[in-house]
Parts: C-alpha cells; sequence; structure tokens
C-alpha cells in the first residue's frame, strides 16, 4: 500500500500537480487499493500531523522574514556584505553568498532568502555582465543555506518529528553552512577568473562601520533566536513570536519603512506561503503514515543493513538515497517521508543523532537545487529571465563542492558536533560552579 501512495504521487507530480495536492492524491489511492481502511483517515491525519507546538514555529518564522524583507533589511544586509566582500573577484556574487547566510539566519525558508536577496542582486549582476545561468544558479545554491543555518523550517520538522532537542539542531548547522558558504564563493573565485568578473571599488573603513551599523539591527535578531533558546528563556515556537515582534519593531520604528497599511500584504504573503508549507507538510504525513503501516521503513532498514554492516558504507548509501529522493521530492515533503525511515537506521547503527540529523538534513536541502524539481531554480531563473536549461548548465560545480562540503560533515562529526558539544560543556561547567559557589556559602 505504501508503494501504491509515493508511485502515485509520483504520476500525479509528473502531470504537473503542486507536490501537496500529488501527495494527497497518493495518500487517497493508497487508501482506495487498502480496502479495508475508512476515508476518514485521510483529514484525520492530516489534521494529527500539524496539530503540533514544535511546527507552530513555522509561520511566525514565515512572517518574522517577511516583515524584514517589506522593512528594508535586505537592503540593508546586502549593502553590508558589499562594503565586506564587494572589492574581491567578481565582487557582486561574493556578496550574493554572504547575504545569502546572513540572511538565512532571520527566516529559515530557503525560498524567502532565495527570493528576497535574488530579486535585488540578481539584476545588478546581470546588468554588470555576469552570465544569466552562473547568476541564477549561484543565487539558488546561496539560497539553499536557509534550511542549514538557524533558524531552520527543516530542522523545526526533523526535531518534531523525531524528538530531537531543535535547538542542538540549530547550533549544529552554523558551521556545515559556513562551510558550503565558502565552498560556493571558492567556486565562484575561479568562474571569476575564467569569465573576467571584477570587484567592486573597496569601501572604506567609515563605509564599512556605517554599512554595519545600518544592518546591526538585522544582524542581532539570529543571536536573540539562538541565544534565547540555549538559554531556556524561550521554546523555539516562542522564539518565533519574539521574533516576529522584533522584526516587527524594527521595521516600523527604526528603519521606519513599514506602515500600517502594508500589514495586509505582509500578513497574506506570509498566509499563504505557511498553507502551502503545511499542505505539503499535511499530505506528506499521510504518506508517511501509510508508509509506516505496512511496515515499509522497517522493510528498508532491513534491506540496507542486509548490503553492509559498515557504518561509513551505510551513511554513503543513505544520503545517496536522500539525494536521489530530492530529485523528484520537495525538501519539506522528503523530509517528512523520508525521516522515519532513516531515523531508526541512524539508531541502529549507534550515530550521534544530531550529527545525523544535520547530515540528512543538509542532504534534503538539495531538493532545492537538483532538476527536475528544483523549486530554487526556477525561482531564480524567473528573476533573471533565463531558461532552465541555462541555469541548469552552470549548477555543476556548484552543486560538485556542496556534494563535498556533505560528504565533509558526513565523514568528520566534529564539524557538526562541536559547536553543540561546546555550549553544553558551558552550561555544565557553568552549574559545576554554582554548585561549588553554593557550597562555600554554606560553610
Amino acid at each position: 500500500m505504501g508503494v501504491w501512495a509515493l508511485i502515485f504521487s509520483g504520476l500525479v507530480m509528473v502531470l504537473g500537480a503542486p507536490i501537496g495536492f500529488a501527495l494527497g492524491a497518493g495518500g487517497l489511492f493508497a487508501l482506495l487499493q487498502g480496502g479495508n481502511i475508512p476515508l476518514t483517515v485521510l483529514p484525520q491525519r492530516m489534521l494529527v500531523n500539524i496539530d503540533s507546538f514544535s511546527l507552530m514555529a513555522i509561520p511566525f518564522f514565515i512572517f518574522c522574514g517577511e516583515v524584514m524583507s517589506y522593512g528594508g533589511v535586505s537592503r540593508r544586509l546586502i549593502a553590508f556584505a558589499s562594503a565586506l566582500v564587494g572589492h574581491f573577484r567578481a565582487g557582486l556574487a561574493m556578496v550574493s553568498i554572504v547575504s545569502s547566510v546572513i540572511f538565512a539566519g532571520i527566516s529559515g525558508s530557503a525560498a524567502a532568502d532565495t527570493a528576497a536577496i535574488g530579486s535585488i542582486l540578481i539584476p545588478t549582476m546581470i546588468g554588470k555582465g555576469y552570465k544569466k545561468g552562473f547568476v541564477a544558479s549561484l543565487q539558488a545554491c546561496a539560497g539553499a543555506l536557509g534550511p542549514i543555518i538557524p533558524p531552520s523550517l527543516v530542522m523545526i520538522i526533523y526535531g518534531s518529528l523525531t524528538g530531537l532537542s531543535i535547538a542542538s539542531l540549530f547550533l549544529a548547522g552554523v558551521i556545515p553552512g559556513l562551510v558550503i558558504g565558502i565552498g560556493l564563493m571558492a567556486v565562484t573565485y575561479v568562474y571569476a577568473r575564467k569569465y573576467g568578473y571584477q570587484g567592486e571599488a573597496k569601501a572604506s573603513f567609515k563605509e564599512l562601520l556605517k554599512s554595519f551599523m545600518d544592518a546591526a539591527w538585522a544582524l542581532v535578531l539570529p543571536i536573540i533566536i539562538v541565544g534565547g533558546i540555549l538559554k531556556g528563556v524561550f521554546t523555539p515556537t516562542e522564539a518565533g513570536v519574539v521574533a516576529s515582534i522584533y522584526a516587527i519593531l524594527v521595521g516600523m520604528f527604526i528603519y521606519k519603512e513599514i506602515k500600517i497599511k502594508d500589514f495586509p500584504k505582509i500578513i497574506l504573503d506570509a498566509a499563504i506561503a505557511t498553507a502551502t508549507i503545511m499542505l505539503i507538510v499535511a499530505t506528506a504525513s499521510v504518506v508517511a503514515w501509510i508508509l509506516a503501516s505496512s511496515q515499509f521503513p522497517q522493510k528498508v532498514v532491513t534491506f540496507m543493513m542486509g548490503l553492509s554492516t559498515d557504518k561509513n558504507v551505510l551513511m554513503f548509501l543513505m544520503i545517496v538515497f536522500v539525494l536521489l529522493v530530492g530529485c523528484v521530492i520537495e525538501t519539506v515533503a522528503a523530509a517528512i517521508i523520508l525521516v522515519p525511515i532513516l531515523f531508526p537506521i541512524g539508531n541502529a547503527l549507534a550515530l550521534d543523532p544530531i550529527h545525523f540529523g544535520t547530515v540528512i538534513v543538509v542532504g534534503l536541502v538539495f531538493a532545492g537545487i537538483t532538476p527536475p524539481v528544483g523549486v530554487l531554480l526556477f525561482i531564480t531563473s524567473g528573476i533573471a529571465k533565463c531558461s532552465f536549461r541555462e541555469t541548469v548548465r552552470d549548477l555543476l560545480p556548484m552543486l560538485a563542492i556542496m556534494l563535498l562540503a556533505l560528504f565533509l560533515i558526513a565523514y568528520i562529526p566534529g564539524l557538526v558536533t562541536w559547536l553543540p558539544n561546546m555550549i553544553y560543556l558551558q552550561d555544565i561547567l557553568s552549574g559545576f560552579k554554582k554548585i561549588y559557589l553554593n557550597h562555600i556559602r554554606t560553610k
């Protein structure tokens, strides 16, 4: 029954239906094939799986990203990034990467990051003589960092499905996101030498400081979000509320670019983005439930464990599996379907759950930049006004460096676990210090 759900969903997607409707159709078809399961299970499972406190963070972070975009944050971040790295070879392309890394720490959504930064920088780069295909593929890859660097909507979903600490997953994504960003800058430098892309005029220290001060209110938001979660001040869901309120205050009273009349449009855009993601979560959850009911995850675990018992080999096979699924299924849907299948394998191999989860999340983001689905590629191709084929032509070197980064974090766990371990080690030492001081006072 589970296989039928996947096959029928795939056929409906090939016919051009949106991913959310295709997965819902696949779930319905599988229930009809099962025969003895009432169809009321479909809406029931959809509601049960989105009725989650952790998932409530998604609409708030999306709303925060929309407010920040309307409030001129994108423009200020780009100005700061330009002052910082704009004088390097292919300066505007470097600015695109750095801006995407910073903006990823605000919205947590790859599509939002790609559109917010790309709508400003892609036309500018094309006007400066950059190839349309190169610009579109670069911005799509840079935008894919959104679900890796905290806050991450995909990591929120992963944590809600597995019960892992979302705060730990957030921290684990920082270094992998930076590694991928540095890799993209290296590829961009090679392109710059090949096509003769030059840098912009170097900003003075005064200009750099001014751009930093202009962007400071936006730069501090990721620190508030992650710091507040780590210190136990608020949960990830409450962090989304805090971030939204902060974004409104900054946009209205500090940057003064948001007016009351802008909120209907902001709320509508956020609602549409949220509804799209939650529909995918709901229908993908139905397919995941059907797969679980037919014991599909156990069969996959048995099959993979039968191929090899070596952790390194199985890690490689799971990464390939995630990448192949990502070629045909969007990131959020792939997460809902694959996590219940792969998480037990990680447990069976006694892999560090935070490390393993981060590897899977990074693998899942490739769904946005790999044909034929490649949602981010379609976004940037539309902004650049170039064909999808032209975009894909310049994509391979960037995909290669991102794959290299994926395998580095898969086989060097310290790149993922070092930051979470350092934070929690400090908390433990702080706890021991408090106990010791209390003991001294008691004496």
